[in-house]
């Protein structure tokens, strides 16, 4: 095999949604932040979910001081923030976390508007695949190859068809389920079937009864943020690469 062949082989791939590339402008996002991102992005999927500062600024080929810049404007537009996670031996470690980001852009989506959650509400949740149209079905496939940023697998397509025709999902709930794996990053099949499967046990059936629920965790996140833990209410400013989790 040629030689750069096996490098280009070897080095992997990222995928990164065409949403994203086409629309990240409308998030204040400039094209300097979008390059430290795909840079930061192109760690992760190889398991460096944070990399050196020296790697970030040789691979942009901005110097160390314009690197930190860029990641200190991400974080003030809230497209990043930096987590700090424990492993299974209890040990910290820091991560780059852009779900932030995405939430930003899933309120530009307008495939699922609000309008659209409101007039789906009466959407019956025991729709048969003999009422789902091949239009609807082929922008169910076209949405998660769209997402995942390439084509989908048989396996895959079984599995979607499997959906639709044996479990009866709607394909609206698949679509919802799609953008909440997009939201955090996960681009799975497993993922976005866990998902639909916990909708099915809480009886959530329709893009109106995702709404509420969505609704519900962010009032109860909201009340138990406001009466959580004061104390680190007065604390001073962080430095951006010591932000608590």
């Amino acid at each position: 095999m040629d030689k750069f062949a096996k490098t280009i082989l070897q080095s992997g791939q990222t995928t990164i949604s065409n949403y994203l590339l086409k629309n990240y402008p409308k998030l204040g996002m400039t094209s300097d932040q979008l390059v430290i991102y795909l840079q930061i992005k192109r760690n992760i999927d190889i398991g460096n979910y944070f990399p050196d500062i020296n790697d970030i600024a040789n691979s942009t080929g901005f110097t160390n001081a314009k690197a930190y810049q860029v990641l200190h404007e991400l974080v003030e537009k809230k497209l990043m923030r930096i987590k700090t996670l424990s492993n299974a031996k209890g040990q910290d470690f820091d991560v780059y976390d852009f779900s932030l980001m995405y939430e930003k852009l899933s309120e530009l989506n307008q495939d699922v508007s609000n309008d659209e959650i409101i007039s789906n509400d009466n959407f019956a949740s025991n729709n048969t695949s003999a009422e789902i149209t091949e239009s609807d079905r082929k922008k169910v496939f076209n949405s998660i190859e769209s997402e995942f940023g390439r084509p989908l697998s048989p396996i895959e397509i079984e599995t979607i068809n499997q959906w639709i025709n044996d479990d009866k999902y709607n394909p609206q709930m698949i679509k919802l389920a799609l953008r909440e794996s997009v939201l955090n990053q996960v681009y799975s099949l497993k993922y976005m079937d866990r998902i639909l499967v916990n909708w099915e046990k809480a009886n959530i059936t329709t893009p109106a009864d995702v709404e509420r629920n969505r609704r519900n965790h962010e009032q109860k996140y909201s009340k138990n943020a406001k009466f959580g833990d004061k104390s680190s209410q007065n604390k001073p400013d962080i430095p951006l690469f010591k932000i608590d989790k």
